[in-house]
């Protein structure tokens, strides 16, 4: 979703969220052309029990992209994607068993960005999300744009705030739920415009 204060010009406006349903059809090629402007890198994100975590100079390297890991898109596995010199913050805290744990969070990382690709799950689509909370970092705000032009050079199209991928649309033609998880009452799916 684009935001932009009151007042400010169409051309500053920042980019905070972005929302698409994409099968893994979808989502490779599209972050073929996202990485096609820089050298990247999708860090795993998560509250883990190590300071060590995946980290892949690639999207063709992510495992199973384009495939849900769980029925609700917000909870799916997720990734921090910076350019490739960005140094990751991690931070480390007690967990209530009293055991250390190491959290790669946004908030510590101005100059980039989440991409949750979630996709298939059991005959649907779950909605994957782009987003960032540094709304005023240069770097931040040029890989949620670059992520919107890969999806204009691949075909996506926009329905209300979402974009949607080629074979997406072809589900969703085809009466297949596009969500934002499985749980979620059909009422809230996405549907296609009336004409």
């Amino acid at each position: 979703m684009d935001v932009a204060p009151l007042g400010e010009p169409d051309i500053l406006r920042r980019m905070q969220r972005i929302f698409f349903y994409a099968t893994p059809d979808d989502i490779a090629p599209a972050l073929s052309s996202y990485e096609a402007n820089a050298p990247l890198k999708f860090v795993q994100m998560g509250n883990l029990t190590t300071p060590n975590r995946a980290i892949y100079l690639s999207s063709t390297e992510i495992p199973r992209l384009g495939m849900s890991s769980i029925e609700t898109g917000g909870a799916s596995e997720e990734y921090m994607v910076s350019h490739r010199d960005t140094k990751n913050h991690l931070h480390a805290f007690v967990g209530r068993s009293g055991e250390k744990r190491w959290v790669l969070d946004n908030s510590d990382n101005e100059e980039t960005t989440i991409i949750t690709p979630a996709g298939l799950w059991n005959g649907m689509i779950v909605q994957g999300v782009m987003d960032t909370l540094h709304t005023k970092n240069p770097a931040a705000q040029q890989l949620m744009k670059w992520l919107v032009s890969a999806f204009k050079i691949n075909n996506f199209a926009k329905i209300d705030s979402a974009w949607v991928g080629p074979h997406a649309m072809t589900m969703l033609m085809a009466g297949k739920r596009l969500s934002q998880a499985e749980q979620s009452p059909p009422e809230y799916d996405l549907c296609l415009p009336q004409q």
